[in-house]
């Protein structure tokens, strides 16, 4: 004897479990539209730990809430707040002291596309700044 069993408020549950699925969505995009990407390349990262080391240097700055440095890439990625001043020639101040500079430096909202690496042979055709 198989059991089936029927709930009679499955539907609404299901579009229940919808709705609170597009909330959560547009909370998350509510929440980027304060903040902006910072993307730029970083020479003279010598190792993983390494750039573990600029990360925690970066993330200790006023208005910032993520930091990413890939050793692989050589990408630096940040999400700060609109009120953030970090600018290249800070995150070069910061970063000197461990013998790391970035260039190519970009910075604009938050607008929930896709992250994509920079190339560090040719910016992904961000003209460098001098």
């Amino acid at each position: 004897m198989e059991h089936v069993f029927h709930c009679k408020g499955a539907p609404s549950l299901r579009f229940g479990a919808f709705l609170w699925f597009l909330f959560c969505c547009t909370l998350q995009m509510l929440a980027q539209s304060d903040q902006e990407r910072i993307q730029c390349i970083v020479d003279g990262v010598r190792s993983p730990h390494h750039a573990h080391e600029a990360d925690l240097v970066l993330r200790d700055q006023q208005g910032v809430l993520l930091t990413r440095t890939d050793y692989n890439t050589r990408n630096l990625l940040l999400h700060v707040a609109l009120n953030s001043t970090l600018d290249k020639a800070r995150v070069n101040e910061l970063l000197a002291p461990l013998g790391m500079s970035v260039r190519c430096f970009t910075r604009g909202p938050l607008d929930g596309s896709a992250y994509r690496h920079m190339d560090p042979r040719d910016c992904d055709g961000v003209r460098p700044e001098r």
